[in-house]
């Protein structure tokens, strides 16, 4: 058994012994293989370098084509404290209507000195570059809006006037907007730097600059947005009129063709007479549900939230001015009134028709109860 053991371990070692030479031939036959087609692989890697190179050229015209795509953004927004109730809802109808939102706490600034480096981590932290900062003065009289893109700027800050939330305009049952829809932002001719004749003017840039950053606002993002939904169901209008934007939101209304009322089909049959008559499709209409507000620009910053003026407002008066105004004006009356009170005391008893020159009567009250 022993010498039968020790044939076939020999066996063994003979077979490995024969794989071995097998492997170092066939490896020596690989490189002579190499050697030999080395040339028509360099040809290879050449022909796949110019490939890249005509791939890279199309990505290039693909992404020349893509630049006017809206890129990822996140909007931050928050209100400081001492807001009303308003205030509250204004913010909360915003932050439905723009599915790309991160809604905060109140921000408490009193006691945090300065808000500006706070703002800036609270962007950081959430991942978000742009700020929609809601600020209330005087017990909730005044409201500003600061806009910002963290952390490098620029900051405008708008003063907000004219305010009527959802619930106000009494819609909030009327419209039909899918929560998480995406909206279409329609700017006037005011804001195109290419348009009329005075927004190209010198001095006029700020408009382009708040046309981006409103866009940032209210523009979603066609990608990268979570409980975004693919529908389009209302348009964000933004006007430029006597240096105020007016913001208003309208729902896109499909109805029925035959739902109107017999006068308005009238009309419309009257006004398409002469034209073809073809397939009938819904009819569409716009129907105001809000929020609608009304901003003033102010100032414009360079950083986020500090930094040098780079546009002020010389046309904007302060909330705190006209109710100084107000009450000199009443001051003023009042001081009026009393100086023609006095002149006319004064010439009473020029006259000798006042208390003092009267003579007094049996009858007089300082006489009967003296």
């Amino acid at each position: 058994m022993a010498s039968v053991y020790k044939s076939i371990s020999k066996k063994k070692q003979e077979r490995l012994v024969a794989d071995e030479i097998s492997e170092d031939e066939d490896m020596d036959m690989n490189d002579l293989m190499d050697e030999e087609f080395s040339d028509s692989d360099d040809d290879d890697e050449e022909e796949e370098i110019e490939e890249n190179a005509a791939t890279n050229g199309a990505n290039g015209q693909q992404s020349n084509k893509n630049e006017g795509f809206m890129p990822k953004t996140r909007v931050l927004m928050l209100t400081s404290r001492g807001v009303t109730h308003r205030h509250r809802y204004l913010l909360s109808d915003l932050s439905a209507l723009l599915p790309h939102t991160h809604k905060e706490n109140k921000l408490d600034t009193k006691k945090s000195g300065g808000y500006n480096m706070l703002l800036n981590s609270l962007a950081e932290l959430h991942s978000c570059n742009v700020v929609f900062f809601l600020e209330a003065r005087k017990r909730g009289q005044d409201l500003y809006l600061w806009l910002s893109r963290p952390p490098n700027g620029p900051t405008i800050k708008f003063s907000v006037t004219n305010l009527h939330t959802m619930g106000e305009m009494g819609t909030g049952f009327a419209g039909n907007c899918l929560k998480g829809g995406r909206g279409i932002v329609m700017f006037d001719k005011s804001f195109d730097e290419k348009g009329p004749e005075a927004v190209s003017q010198s001095g006029t840039e700020y408009r382009g600059l708040i046309r981006e950053m409103l866009r940032k606002v209210f523009c979603v993002p066609k990608r990268g947005v979570r409980g975004m939904k693919p529908f389009i169901d209302r348009i964000i209008g933004v006007f430029g009129v006597d240096g105020k934007i007016w913001i208003r939101v309208y729902e896109i209304r499909e109805s029925e063709a035959g739902s109107k009322n017999k006068d308005d089909q009238a009309e419309v049959k009257k006004a398409t007479k002469g034209a073809k008559t073809g397939s009938t499709g819904p009819e569409v209409s716009l129907v105001e549900i809000g929020p609608r507000f009304v901003l003033t620009p102010i100032v414009i910053l360079e950083g986020s939230f500090g930094g040098p003026v780079i546009y002020e407002n010389k046309e904007y008066v302060s909330p705190n001015q006209v109710r100084r105004d107000i009450r000199l004006e009443k001051a003023s009356r009042y001081a009026q009134r009393r100086d023609v009170q006095a002149d006319h005391e004064v010439k009473k008893s020029s006259l000798g028709l006042g208390k003092e020159g009267r003579k007094r009567d049996a009858l007089d009250t300082r006489e009967v109860f003296a």
